[in-house]
């Protein structure tokens, strides 16, 4: 018999389901040649081992041969700050077969709830009024499954919501008019979820097939080549050609690694884009998403750029450039600058989208935008101001005390006197333009590591058809897609879909999800399931 042992300050306790794993400590499994009777000097006991992360990826396969040497350490694995908290599996095939469930807890979240205070101050230098005066503040986008915005509170009440075709919104206030060197600040509070995605890439990365039938106009808004994005430059088409006979995906993680590979990470002052970076072979985040983007492009992958903050650390919050490549049917996040491993397709939620898609140039994707009579003649001086914290308790409904205090203590420059009158439930932030019920038949018990198939449902009650993904997502914890499905639902019409759900490594009572969202990721139906896996 083998044991699994929680090493902490060199003293080894076995493992149960109540032990908590923390940074520092070790994961052993050892064994002793009088407690594991049949191993014989001719033939070696044959082990497979496997430690596989919340969200279902294998962060360790190990195999290793036990002896008649007497007391033996098969296995240690140290628990790096680098983990995500949550349940881990410890899993071992061969000759001898255990599962054991690891709780981890790092600094490393699967979700996080944050506070984004987000403010304009505008002040009036002209000695006449400004009349009219219309301002649109950038709010962030929702983007199912690993952003969410909960709740927004303002202190002024908006006139309205208004987005784009990328997911982008803004929030929109009207002033009849701004007297002279009158000043006025506007400010809004974002309480967002962000979560850690990751995506099985077994099933898609073989996949030909980039329905690009079904997304005409998606391919070719995001295939071409833009300021910034030069997707037709020789030397990046060169890069792509490279791939020509691999799949979608396996052409992704191969511009991944060539970034990683090639181009060095160096800070610079200004925005300089693809065609830099490849002349060079050097940028900062800018230039690694926007070549990522540019390759992709170039590839008849359809790409574009997403503006974030993120915290370093170091220095705070910082503007950050990340990317979006599409395939299967939904936009994927990914951040070119920070994945170190391609092995895994999945963005650290340790930072918030603020706007998806091209910035650059004159595009209409900016975070303020504002208009009033005769521009032209006319200036304004226009400042902004951000701040994120990190809220440690969970909110469900309304703000908890612990946030209220988190609240107060979280002071800025612009921030601490505001007064926040209006909460914005009205402002739909989920608004749903065609709604697709979803219903789902499954057991209630089914076994792990196999694959089996339930029947769903789904209801177009719209008179027009209507192209998504039936994303199925594993809820625990975080939330692990394991499989993406395009299709097309005509109008008025109730189809039945038989769905393989994956063979998935999750122990115990476990959420899955059933959600028919639109390529941007808003939800346009949903089902949920409990299913216990044994």
């Amino acid at each position: 018999m083998i044991e699994v042992f929680h090493l902490k300050e060199n003293q080894a306790r076995p493992i149960t389901s109540q032990t908590l794993v923390e940074v520092g400590d070790t994961l052993l499994i050892a064994g002793k040649e009088e407690t594991i009777p049949f191993i014989r000097t001719k033939k070696d006991v044959r082990l497979h081992i496997l430690l596989i992360s919340p969200i279902g990826t294998i962060i360790d396969s190990t195999q290793v041969c036990l002896d008649d040497t007497g007391l033996r350490r098969i296995y240690a694995f140290p628990i790096t700050p680098e983990l995500f908290s949550g349940s881990y599996i410890l899993q071992i095939n061969g000759d001898i077969r255990r599962c054991d469930k690891i709780n981890i807890k790092t600094t490393k979240q699967l979700l996080y709830r944050w506070i984004l205070s987000y403010g304009i101050s505008f002040t009036n230098p002209n000695n006449f009024p400004l009349n009219n005066f219309m301002l649109d503040v950038m709010i962030p986008p929702n983007i199912s499954p690993i952003q969410q915005v909960t709740n927004v509170v303002c202190n002024y009440q908006p006139s309205g919501l208004v987005g784009d075709q990328e997911g982008n919104r803004w929030l929109r206030f009207y002033f009849h008019q701004i007297n002279p060197n009158e000043e006025v600040t506007l400010a809004y509070r974002a309480f967002i979820i962000t979560r850690l995605v990751a995506y099985d890439i077994t099933r898609i990365k073989e996949q030909k097939e980039s329905f690009e039938h079904l997304y005409q106009n998606t391919y070719k808004e995001y295939t071409k080549s833009e300021s910034f994005i030069e997707s037709t430059n020789e030397s990046i088409v060169n890069i792509a050609r490279k791939f020509k006979s691999y799949s979608p995906l396996g052409k992704v993680f191969n511009f991944l690694k060539f970034i990683k590979n090639n181009i060095d990470y160096i800070p610079l002052d200004g925005d300089y884009g693809s065609v830099f970076a490849i002349e060079n072979r050097y940028g900062d985040c800018t230039e690694f998403a926007s070549l990522f983007v540019s390759l992709c492009r170039a590839a008849n992958i359809p790409a574009r750029m997403t503006s974030c903050i993120i915290n370093n650390g170091l220095e705070g919050w910082q503007y950050h450039s990340q990317a979006e490549f599409f395939i299967n049917g939904i936009w994927l996040s990914i951040d070119p600058t920070l994945l170190y491993d391609v092995k895994y397709l999945h963005r650290d939620p340790s930072c918030i989208i603020l706007q998806r898609g091209n910035s650059f140039g004159d595009s209409a994707i900016r975070e303020i935008r504002y208009r009033f009579d005769d521009m032209n003649n006319r200036e304004i001086i226009l400042r902004s101001h951000k701040e994120a914290v990190y809220i440690k308790n969970r909110i469900i409904g309304k703000i908890s005390e612990t946030s209220i205090k988190e609240l107060k203590e979280a002071k800025g420059t612009l921030f601490e006197n505001i007064s926040w009158k209006f909460s914005l439930p009205s402002l739909d932030l989920e608004e749903q333009a065609n709604e697709i019920k979803i219903k789902v038949i499954t057991p209630e018990t089914a076994p792990i590591h196999k694959p089996f198939s339930v029947p769903v449902h789904l209801f177009n009650k719209n008179d027009e058809k209507i192209i998504g993904t039936l994303r199925i997502s594993f809820v625990r914890g975080g939330i692990f897609t394991s499989h993406l499905h395009p299709m097309e639902l005509n109008a008025n019409s109730h189809e039945t879909k038989m769905i393989e759900i994956p063979a998935t490594n999750f122990l115990g009572k476990t959420l899955i999800d059933f959600i028919f969202q639109d390529e941007n990721g808003l939800k346009l139906g949903y089902d949920q399931k409990r299913i216990h896996f044994q």
